[in-house]
């Protein structure tokens, strides 16, 4: 979609209240109306509210320049949530902006709306009396955790009950798969309740078509039933090692679950990684291992199979 990205805020940060924040977006569209001029219209579109959970002052940088990406194709109210409990000076402070799309033809304004609340200290709690009030009402709520760990705070149990969807990225995730075990428990409470999304999942599709073609064919099948070993390979060095490993575990899970094969046990190593997972299929012992190659070899999500022949 062409068109040129225009930003739009007003003012500065000020304690967070709703009925501020709504004159603070009113202001801030009479302003986008008045910069597009009498040729062109700007429109204010929203097809879901979209929640957003960081940790700290440059994810939120970084998301907001995505977001106003996501924006061209799909309009939304975004409410981000910057979360840091360590923060100081303490306090709930919030901004609006807008990321408005100029359209090719250089007629029509499409503008997305997006509000951000810092929450420092201890004033996490406070964030659900401002957020809930400045979801859209009869559209869907999307909530994006984009945070370095899994670890939802008991009061967003308030905000989970109005979402409909929630993205999650394990990339992002601690090496010893401490919060992708979280991550299992908390689906396993919200199941069928909401749709769960992981972006290091859907990375992990390409991975999922070479393992699913290389038994296409009728005549090879039958060696599903037979595998004994896999083994995954991924860079020692590689940028995204972090995203690598939690690939590793979901590729395992997924061939665990579409085979039947029954967890057993973990055989670990340094820093409470598993080097090899062991399972129970219905013919015999299946062992994962999950190895990272250095030095002069580099390898990206290389994996083989063995059977029992």
């Amino acid at each position: 979609m062409g068109g040129t990205l225009r930003e739009f805020a007003i003012g500065e940060a000020r304690p967070a209240n709703v009925a501020e924040i709504e004159a603070g977006l009113s202001a801030m569209w009479r302003s986008a109306t008045e910069s597009a001029g009498t040729g062109s219209a700007a429109t204010r579109a929203s097809a879901l509210t979209l929640l957003v959970y960081v940790d700290c002052e440059e994810a939120a940088r970084e998301v907001s320049n995505l977001i106003a990406e996501v924006t061209r194709q799909n309009p939304c109210r975004t409410v981000m949530m910057v979360v840091n409990p360590q923060g100081s000076p303490p306090g709930l402070m919030a901004s609006v902006s807008a990321h408005c799309h100029l359209a090719s033809d250089g007629e029509k304004q499409i503008c997305s709306e997006q509000i951000t609340l810092n929450a420092r200290g201890a004033t996490g709690p406070e964030l659900i009396s401002v957020v809930l009030p400045l979801t859209i009402s009869g559209l869907p709520i999307y909530l994006w955790w984009r945070a370095g760990n899994f670890d939802m705070p008991p009061y967003f149990d308030q905000i989970l009950r109005v979402t409909q969807h929630v993205i999650v990225d394990s990339a992002r995730f601690a090496a010893t798969g401490a919060d992708l075990r979280a991550l299992a428990a908390w689906l396993e409470k919200h199941s069928g309740r909401m749709r769960i999304s992981d972006l290091n999942w859907a990375r992990a599709t390409p991975w999922r078509e070479v393992m699913a073609q290389c038994f296409d064919s009728p005549d090879r099948r039958p060696y599903l039933s037979r595998i004994r070993e896999l083994r995954i390979e991924y860079e020692m060095e590689s940028e995204r090692l972090t995203a690598q490993r939690a690939q590793g575990l979901l590729l395992t899970a997924w061939l665990a679950t579409r085979l039947g094969w029954q967890f057993q046990r973990a055989e670990s190593r340094r820093e409470n990684m598993p080097r090899a997972l062991f399972f129970q299929s219905g013919a015999g012992d299946v062992k994962v291992e999950r190895v990272q190659e250095g030095g002069g070899r580099r390898s990206r999500g290389l994996f083989f199979f063995r059977d029992q022949g």
